[in-house]
């Protein structure tokens, strides 16, 4: 006959026995899990560096094409770089820092020759929308009013702006209404800074947009055609749109979203997403350029990094009521 004591002692060992097979199960998926990130940059590093070196090769041949040709010619160059890129951005999920740092310091080498042969193959008079106003450290960027957006340049000239100055944006600025327009930006990484108390609109197309320390801010933004970094940003409405969102380090935000892929966050609290809604004129075309699918939008799909129960929703967002919601134009 078996005591409550022997029966205890089952128990123990059915639980130790229990806690061991879970513990074996547990180091089998990491190692699956890490069999298959391993693949998968494997994969990746192939697929760069077989992409580089078609770049290369286009770079290396445009001296022999000829005159009439080469507007063209560089035009597909920035197009497969644009597209690395963005090829990078996606991957950014299951690179390591190092590997990111190394792919960007790649595309910048032959961004930089790009741009050299730019130079020296192609007339300068056919570009005079090129002589910018450079940078300063507290205006990156200089326009104040938000008007209307500029006309379209000609498409072969907003490929060859990916030559003159790589971002642009604001630092250090409180109080103010700012903007950046459609040729300010287009395909340029946009970095706000250090901010407080302000509106700004960005129209047209960027390449990325970095948000950091923002108190009190609005921002608008017209379609990013890779990803969007915010952290530090406190008590925020975000209205943005791009390929992949990655939030840290934030709280009190209100996030009117348009994204491809699975947003993620981490080290936030208090996050509230609605669907994507500003209205400017162009926006349509400018989705377009993107490459940004205007009629699928995962604006629900987050990834919350501290919150692992997957039987359960995350504490740390929500879903903005519709009454609660602004409609921006």
């Amino acid at each position: 006959m078996t005591t409550i004591e022997d029966q205890n002692k089952l128990s123990v060992i059915s639980k130790r026995d229990f806690q061991r097979k879970l513990n074996i199960q547990k180091q089998r998926d990491i190692k699956k899990l890490n069999s298959a990130e391993n693949e998968k940059i494997d994969f990746f590093e192939q697929e760069f560096s077989t992409k580089c070196g078609e770049i290369e090769e286009l770079l290396n041949i445009s001296e022999s094409i000829a005159i009439k040709d080469r507007p063209d010619h560089l035009n597909t160059v920035f197009k497969d770089l644009l597209l690395l890129q963005k090829y990078v951005a996606a991957s950014n999920l299951f690179l390591r820092t190092y590997d990111i740092k190394k792919c960007n310091e790649v595309l910048n080498t032959l961004t930089n020759k790009a741009k050299e042969l730019e130079e020296k193959l192609l007339p300068k008079k056919k570009f005079g929308f090129r002589n910018k106003t450079r940078v300063t450290n507290n205006s990156i960027g200089n326009s104040n009013n938000c008007g209307k957006d500029e006309p379209d340049l000609p498409e072969i000239s907003k490929k060859l702006t990916l030559l003159d100055e790589t971002s642009t944006g604001f630092s250090g600025r409180s109080d103010e209404q700012l903007c950046l327009k459609s040729n300010e930006v287009f395909k340029k990484d946009v970095r706000l800074e250090g901010m407080k108390n302000c509106t700004v609109k960005i129209f047209g197309t960027s390449s990325t947009l970095h948000l950091n320390q923002l108190k009190n801010c609005i921002i608008l933004c017209g379609p990013v055609s890779t990803s969007i970094f915010a952290s530090n940003c406190d008590d925020c409405e975000l209205v943005i749109a791009c390929q992949q969102l990655r939030l840290h380090s934030s709280k009190h935000v209100k996030i009117y979203l348009h994204v491809t892929s699975r947003a993620i966050m981490e080290d936030c609290t208090d996050i509230m997403v609605a669907p994507y809604n500003w209205k400017y004129e162009g926006i349509e075309q400018d989705f377009e350029r993107s490459g940004l699918d205007n009629s699928f939008n995962n604006w629900q799909g987050i990834d919350d990094f501290n919150w692992l129960k997957a039987n359960e929703h995350s504490p740390n967002w929500s879903v903005l009521e519709e009454v609660e919601r602004k409609h921006w134009s």
